[in-house]
């Protein structure tokens, strides 16, 4: 019996030194987990995406979102992802697979905004100078909504702009 054993144990390791691999018995999938968000809204169009692995594998992307990078490790992986054009991304998938063929949960990536193109603004009604007016009206056309940012010794308690004229 002994001699079946090493004789076997030597059939395995010729096999293992031949074909360059071993016998796989992992039945385990990757776990996957979404570390850092992209930013929302974003001006950047090839934003970066972070996300943990438990086992290091190859990457298989899904939805509107790519990257070049296909190779996931144990750990943290920040992904850049391929030039997106502006607009809404909600159904960017990732899975990874290990080295044995197991494919990981799939991690939906949490929705995010790609917003390149800055808003245009005019003045529409300037304040009237000199004026006894404590409160003057001052008119400006957005060509987007968003949210209003004051400076200097201005201020309102009007935060938000619509995608038309603003007073």
């Amino acid at each position: 019996m002994k001699n079946l054993v090493i004789n076997l144990f030597h059939i395995f390791l010729l096999h293992t030194i031949l074909t360059g691999c071993a016998s796989s018995n992992d039945p385990i999938a990757p776990v996957i987990a979404e570390v850092t968000a992209v930013t929302t809204p974003t001006t950047d169009s090839t934003p970066d995406y972070t996300f943990s692995s438990d086992e290091a594998g190859t990457i298989t992307y899904g939805g509107s979102c790519s990257s070049s990078t296909t190779s996931a490790t144990t750990g943290n992986n920040t992904i850049t992802l391929v030039s997106l054009s502006d607009g809404t991304y909600s159904n960017c998938t990732i899975t990874v697979t290990d080295s044995a063929g197991n494919v990981s949960n799939t991690l939906t990536i949490t929705s995010f905004i790609v917003d390149s193109t800055a808003a245009t603004l005019a003045e529409v009604t300037a304040v009237t100078t000199p004026t006894n007016d404590t409160t003057p009206d001052y008119t400006f056309s957005s060509s987007e909504a968003g949210t209003i940012t004051y400076g200097g010794s201005c201020s309102s308690s009007t935060t938000s702009a619509t995608s038309d004229n603003n007073t």
